[in-house]
This record gives structure tokens, C-alpha cells and sequence, in this order.
């Protein structure tokens, strides 16, 4: 799964990145968490790209969905639509994921190897009550290493050279699958502050041994 992310680009150098004009309201962020407001980039009608606000996660009477796997996005009657109509990408510096060896979970952050920045596949849902900012959730897939050894899924990541037919629905699914597995990633340790959403500083993403976290100084 993929239940949290960084995007502390500033505002110019991302701006300048994605080659859009982003909204008043975007700010750096260390802890991005469902529930919380993060940067999106969808096409607008069809005819050209926005960077937006949006909210993460899909609020039904039942559950509240974070993620939707890619494998079945297109057939389950929650996403179908959104498969089809709504796209979006979410720039990203990483994301987090938990080890959990039975006894203790270990936070990990997850980065792509030479790149500031990498979009995930997302899915959105307008929100056409009051002029509401829609909501989205993250597309996974079957984890590669190195992340498979921390966690069974991860984000869907998409090279920028495929954005535009990501987001106009002209790449099928299993390219976009093996186009995810050819990213190259690092991982490193990181304290568990990050497990409080409350803190979003610098730190948080700053590579950590077992003995160096904070718990561990107790010992």
C-alpha cells in the first residue's frame, strides 16, 4: 500500500519542474498522510493540464480508501469511472512504508535514485457539492525490489516521458505496470517520528540506524 509520501519541493523550483503554474494554497510537506490536502496534476476537459489541490482519500459510508490496486482499479465499480474519466499524477520527492518483523514496525523512506522528483498514478473523484476539492487515492502495484523486502505493494511510479498518456488514457495497464517496475529505487531507515502526522520537518526523510533512532536511546 502506500500510506504516506513527502513532496517538500519549494514552491519555484517545483513550479519550474512541472512546467505549471501551481495553486496560492501549496506548501511543502514532510508527512503527507490520508486526510490531508496535496498537490495533483490532472487534465482539465481534456484539453490541457492543471496542478491542483486535492484531498487524499475516498470517504464512502463504508470504508475510507486510500489506495486502489491497478490490477483491479478498472473493474471494481468504486473506481471504474474514475479509471476511465479521472486521472491524475501526484509529484512526489518518496514515500514511506513499515517493516514489521512480527514484534516491532520500522519506518523506511523510499526514494527514486537520481531524481528530485516522481509522479504516482492516481485516480480522482470530483467533488461537484459547493465548489468541494475532489478527492483522489494512489494506485498500487506488486512491490519490486528493493521495497519488497519491506512491503508486499508500493506506489505506482510513472516515468515522465508516459504522463500525457497516462493521463489521457492511452496507455494500457500492463505497460504501465512494467514501466513502474524499470524505476530504480533507494531506501534507508528513517526515526519513527514519522509515524506521528503531526511532525513535518526536514528530519523526518534523514537516514537512521536502529541504534540512532530515538527509541533506541533509551537502551
Amino acid at each position: 500500500m502506500c500510506g504516506r509520501y513527502t513532496l517538500h519541493a519549494q514552491k519555484k523550483q517545483l513550479a519550474k519542474s512541472i512546467a505549471l503554474t501551481l495553486p496560492d494554497d501549496y506548501e511543502p510537506d514532510y508527512n503527507i498522510s490520508p486526510g490531508k490536502n496535496a498537490l495533483s496534476i490532472a487534465s482539465k476537459d481534456k484539453n490541457f493540464v492543471v496542478a491542483s489541490i486535492m484531498n487524499w482519500g475516498l470517504r464512502t459510508p463504508q470504508n475510507f480508501h486510500i489506495n486502489a490496486r491497478i490490477e483491479s482499479a478498472n473493474t471494481n465499480p468504486r473506481f471504474r469511472e474514475s479509471w476511465q474519466e479521472h486521472r491524475c499524477l501526484l509529484p512526489s520527492n518518496g514515500f514511506y512504508e513499515w517493516y514489521q518483523d512480527g514484534v516491532s514496525k520500522k519506518p523506511y523512506y523510499i526514494y527514486e535514485q537520481g531524481e528530485t522528483l516522481q509522479f504516482y498514478a492516481g485516480i480522482y473523484f470530483p467533488n461537484k457539492e459547493n465548489n468541494q476539492i475532489s478527492s483522489f487515492v494512489v494506485l498500487t502495484t506488486q512491490a519490486q525490489a528493493p521495497v519488497s523486502r519491506i512491503h508486499k505493494r508500493m506506489p505506482v511510479i510513472i516515468r515522465e516521458d508516459t504522463h500525457s498518456s497516462w493521463l489521457s488514457g492511452d496507455i494500457n495497464k500492463s505497460d504501465l505496470q512494467a514501466i513502474s517496475r524499470e524505476i530504480n529505487l533507494s531506501t534507508h531507515t528513517v526515526s519513527s517520528r514519522v509515524n506521528r502526522v503531526q511532525n513535518n520537518d526536514m528530519s523526518l526523510i534523514q537516514a537512521t540506524s536502529y541504534l540512532s533512532d530515538e527509541q533506541m536511546m533509551l537502551f
